[in-house]
């Protein structure tokens, strides 16, 4: 039972992960100069996107695998691999119909994989799509002093803030302010379509990164909720013990978003 629960608590840290991706979206720019561009839109917004994702503490938090978006159907799912006692483990994600999902092959019984289940809201992913297309138009005042560098057909924007409000979760999900920097690392290619985007958030004591690489666009992806006599067991307890038993702690984010996520009802 304590395996499980310590399972349950990595997954929801896995799934924390995935939930504060789609919302800060990252990647870092390779070193070397690329001749092709395989992800260009041509002014279209994707309809699908797949991106590497990773996101990292200096405390106990760190995962990383892939993600797919359904822009269609407001949709995305989610293979992560996050450390479990000492080995690491996978867990699966999906989001349909304000509906989350998530299991790993450690929770399935005799019969077949059990999935948590957990109604939440998250942002428009079709919005999400047509920034895609042209992010730098839409952040002109925050690159307005990037320094930007060219590598073949790529560009990246670098910058940083200062003195930026951050926060940690804590027990009843407040959370201790700390001030601290922003470093972000914006990447676009050739049509200036995003490719990708690396973050760090940084205190004195701690340090929180998440990177996103843009793997492709428009590819096949279909997202479909288990089947119903598989998801069954409620996850709002379980992310609520989550929340109290301070595994996040290490993870820093703008006191913003903290704040929103502190109004998100688990139900």
């Amino acid at each position: 039972m304590n395996r499980n629960r310590a399972l349950v608590g990595w997954g929801g840290s896995a799934l924390a992960a995935a939930l504060i991706a789609t919302g800060v979206v990252a990647a870092t720019p390779g070193t070397s100069t690329p001749t092709t561009d395989s992800l260009v839109l041509n002014g279209r917004a994707p309809t699908t996107v797949e991106l590497a994702v990773a996101l990292r503490t200096g405390g106990a938090l760190s995962t990383s695998g892939t993600l797919w978006l359904n822009a269609t159907t407001s949709s995305f799912s989610a293979n992560l691999q996050v450390p479990v006692l000492t080995a690491p483990t996978d867990f699966s994600v999906r989001a349909v119909k304000n509906q989350l999902y998530f299991t790993s092959p450690n929770l399935a019984n005799a019969s077949g994989p059990a999935w948590y289940t957990l109604r939440v809201r998250w942002p428009s992913i079709t919005s999400l799509a047509r920034y895609l297309v042209k992010p730098n138009a839409a952040l002109l005042s925050l690159l307005a002093n990037a320094r930007i560098s060219h590598h073949g057909f790529a560009t990246t924007y670098e910058f940083s803030r200062p003195r930026i409000a951050l926060g940690t979760f804590g027990a009843h999900r407040t959370s201790s302010l700390v001030t601290g920097t922003l470093d972000v690392r914006l990447s676009t290619g050739r049509q200036g379509e995003f490719t990708g985007l690396w973050a760090s958030l940084a205190t004195k004591s701690a340090t929180t990164t998440v990177t996103l690489n843009v793997l492709s666009y428009n590819h096949p992806v279909v997202i479909v909720a288990p089947p119903h006599s598989r998801a069954t067991t409620p996850a709002s307890p379980l992310i609520k013990q989550l929340l109290a038993s301070g595994a996040l702690g290490s993870l820093l984010l703008p006191t913003q978003l903290l704040q929103l996520l502190s109004r998100a009802k688990l139900g």
